[in-house]
């Protein structure tokens, strides 16, 4: 009799242990295809009219669409509340960028892949609009956009980055303008010597779009 329920008793302690150990292998991770977030950092310009660093406040929000965990889409704007081109440009700098982003690790919580990590450095390239003031006329011109980052999950729907981007004009119009002093002589044609607004911001973004579940699978070796 002693013998039945001590083998009843360890019985029902493997069950006690082993069902949410199953329960959390078969039950699918919940895994979302975009977020959205909101960012906030400093900017400085680099060309003709200041050379001024980090004097700028930078505000903005953005939206990414993940087309893997190592790659990704987003679209962002931001405002530079910049007063640059000696005190002129008081209505500051929006840019509006699409790109396209590349993670070195497999951004994901997943203990089965080697890979898979809860942060990633990735990089980021593609084109955008920069819209200021010249000379009391409101212009937006093309620009290259290029960057580096590192982002980080912080749970399950939060993340948060940090991201260090430039954006080139394609047309720059204060390239030899003898109303500025050109303090850092980038005067000429040439596009490198064409002006730069770079951007030191720190994002935090909120998963939505939640994805359906390939349950069959969930576990296949990857």
């Amino acid at each position: 009799m002693k013998f039945r329920l001590f083998r009843l008793f360890i019985f029902n302690v493997f069950v006690f242990i082993t069902i949410p150990i199953v329960a959390q292998e078969i039950t699918p991770k919940v895994e979302y295809k975009a977020e959205i977030g909101i960012i906030g950092g400093g900017s400085y310009y680099l060309g003709d009219a200041s050379s001024t660093k980090f004097d700028f406040k930078t505000l903005g929000g953005f939206f990414r669409y993940r087309i893997n965990n190592r790659i990704a889409v987003k679209a962002e704007m931001q405002h530079t509340s910049a007063t640059w081109i000696s005190g002129k440009n008081n209505n500051g700098v929006i840019t509006a960028d699409l790109t396209g982003e590349y993670n070195f690790f497999e951004l994901e919580y997943d203990p089965y892949k080697r890979l898979s990590k809860i942060y990633s450095p990735y990089i980021l390239a593609g084109v955008g609009l920069m819209n200021y003031d010249y000379q009391a006329v409101n212009m937006t011109n093309p620009s290259f956009v290029f960057g580096l980052g590192m982002k980080l999950k912080l749970g399950n729907r939060m993340n948060v980055n940090l991201q260090w981007s430039n954006r080139l004009l394609f047309a720059d119009n204060l390239e030899g303008n003898t109303i500025y002093d050109n303090t850092n002589k980038l005067n000429g044609s040439n596009i490198f010597n064409n002006d730069l607004l770079s951007t030191l911001t720190v994002g935090f973004s909120f998963d939505i779009w939640k994805k359906e579940c390939n349950c069959m699978n969930f576990h296949k070796e990857k």
